[in-house]
């Protein structure tokens, strides 16, 4: 089924989502990671304020991306690898300030899902325990109890098919009746290797 009108969109019966900078703003998420391990390691470097350390993190991540993100801030605050560990555990299992807020547009289309009885799974590449708590403190206002989470890695990460055979099995879905939305090339190559459509979180209906 092509797309070419809101209504072609909402004739689709299975709905899945991608999750990191399609429901949400991954950097919400990650800049409050950052505050957190940066207020960790404020006790470890008391020279070092945690306003300062979370410069460094932020900065390293907005000139450098995330490729051994944590590795680069230890060697610049002159501690060991053998710290690593510690900014991982605080990266997946620290709780937010305040709750991660969906992106506005999918929140409205999430909800008129809500509303016709769609089917809606969101289907996420990552590291499990850091997705789930991710997952944990997004403000749902309620959407998650119509939502069915499946994390790839579990089975095979995207953009193998495996994630989405997987939802048209449980909901008995015709590919034709599917579609995934995400905002990658890896979502993208993963609808196309499963046979369903696809469409960037960019061009949701309005």
């Amino acid at each position: 089924m092509a797309i070419k009108s809101i209504s072609d969109f909402y004739n689709f019966s299975l709905f899945i989502f991608d999750l990191d900078n399609t429901i949400y703003k991954e950097e919400d998420y990650l800049f409050q990671a950052y505050k957190a391990i940066a207020a960790k390691f404020a006790e470890i470097l008391p020279d070092q304020s945690k306003n300062e350390l979370f410069r460094i993190l932020k900065d390293l991540y907005l000139k450098e991306g995330r490729e051994k993100l944590f590795d680069k801030f230890l060697k610049i605050v002159c501690l060991d690898n053998s710290y690593l560990p510690d900014c991982l555990k605080i990266l997946r299992s620290f709780v937010p300030e305040k709750p991660i807020e969906i992106n506005k547009k999918v929140k409205k289309v999430l909800t008129s899902l809500k509303r016709l009885g769609k089917s809606v799974f969101i289907l996420t590449n990552g590291n499990i325990v850091q997705q789930k708590n991710k997952i944990k403190h997004i403000r749902w206002d309620g959407l998650d109890k119509q939502i069915g989470f499946v994390f790839a890695n579990e089975i095979e990460p995207k953009p193998s098919p495996a994630g989405v055979y997987h939802i048209l099995k449980i909901t008995g879905i015709q590919v034709e009746k599917t579609i995934l939305i995400g905002d990658s090339d890896i979502d993208q190559a993963c609808a196309q290797n499963s046979g369903i459509q696809y469409l960037d979180v960019m061009h949701l209906p309005d």
